[in-house]
């Protein structure tokens, strides 16, 4: 499982200092992001695949509410990998070990040049598949 830690921002939270429900999404989008770069498929690679990782179906619970000034920790766990779709387990942490939100992020592989689903690149198959070993 990879996880990151990030402070919570004030443009994140509302007057009372709650973050905003749409923010947890965000954490998720992040933590996603990093454990890219973490297995070793970079931004470069990407764009040098012509793929982009949409979205296609998503789950947030939320449980209790972070706050503006706490540090938080969002974590990621590949759940399923099928070389069309990956699905990500997810949760985002607060310094009491509490859980925020917690949800699954099913994202396809989308060429960019042809406009459309394709399978998941090899190199990034490589890389999945050595951690889900």
């Amino acid at each position: 499982m990879f996880q990151t830690s990030f402070p919570v921002r004030y443009y994140e939270a509302d007057p009372m200092g709650v973050v905003h429900h749409s923010e947890y999404l965000r954490y998720f989008e992040l933590a996603r992001n990093l454990w890219l770069k973490e297995v070793g498929y970079t931004y470069d690679h990407s764009l040098e695949d012509n793929i982009v990782f949409p979205v296609v179906d998503l789950e947030c619970h939320y449980k209790h509410s972070a706050r503006f000034g706490q540090v938080l920790t969002a974590t990621v766990e590949v759940s399923e990998f099928d070389m069309v779709t990956a699905t990500f387990l997810q949760k985002v942490i607060d310094p009491q070990g509490r859980v925020c939100a917690e949800g699954k992020v099913r994202i396809a592989f989308l060429n960019t040049k042809l406009g459309r689903p394709v399978r998941c690149p090899a190199r990034l198959v490589e890389k999945v598949e050595s951690l889900i070993k």
